[in-house]
């Protein structure tokens, strides 16, 4: 048996949390302080990138998608409640990672036709980031298998999304940098002694979503 524990996988899903917190602190409670949000611009390329590595070394894609799916459903009304301001509120973050689930797959099985699907849905579903998000996933599996044509793909994307988005979402692209000097730290051990990678560690960052959301609206109500 053996257990792969990737330490600097680990450091960038903090800095993603730690990212994406800032921003909705920003979004909720402090809506005039600009630059809780400009650092949150970072936090959505790294889940995307985080994204692409889960899909590349799930045992179970079917499962992974099935559990995004579950925590998109109950993260839901957390969202709605910290960030909605009327029932058009759109669908959480864990919808836009499902559907880009379903972009990577159709990669993976060399189906064009199939990519479609994905692409589609968020243009018609009203996902948070939208046919952007779904799409910056994409570039970004594209920049794990060919660096420079993936920078430049995610560089384009948000030239041409940047009347459309928020302007400062051109700022994602500050991520580049840890994305491409991420390499693997792979510690394996066998036998017996084999390290165990937590459930709670691999739940924590499924949970931390819909909590922080949560505590959040509590804070805001207290205010």
């Amino acid at each position: 048996m053996k257990e792969h524990f990737d330490e600097k996988r680990e450091v960038l899903k903090w800095i993603a949390i730690g990212t994406m917190t800032i921003d909705h602190t920003g979004a909720v409670l402090y809506p005039s302080i600009l630059w809780l949000r400009l650092v949150g611009r970072l936090s959505f390329p790294l889940f995307s990138y985080l994204l692409v590595l889960g899909v590349d070394t799930t045992r179970n894609l079917r499962n992974y998608l099935l559990r995004l799916l579950l925590f998109a459903a109950i993260s839901q009304p957390s969202f709605y409640l910290a960030l909605g301001d009327d029932w058009l509120v759109p669908l959480n973050i864990f919808f836009t990672l499902s559907l880009g689930v379903l972009l990577l797959n159709s990669f993976k099985r060399a189906n064009p036709l199939l990519a479609l699907i994905p692409l589609l849905a968020s243009f018609v579903l009203d996902i948070d980031y939208g046919i952007y998000g779904v799409a910056t996933i994409g570039c970004t599996y594209l920049l794990t298998k060919a660096a420079k044509l993936g920078v430049l793909s995610l560089v384009a994307l948000n030239l041409i999304f940047i009347f459309t988005e928020t302007p400062s979402q051109f700022l994602s692209l500050l991520a580049l940098p840890m994305i491409l000097s991420h390499r693997s730290d792979i510690y394996v051990k066998e036998g017996n002694n084999t390290t165990v990678y937590p459930l709670w560690r691999k739940l924590f960052f499924y949970v931390y979503y819909p909590l922080h959301l949560t505590a959040l609206f509590l804070v805001k109500m207290a205010m």
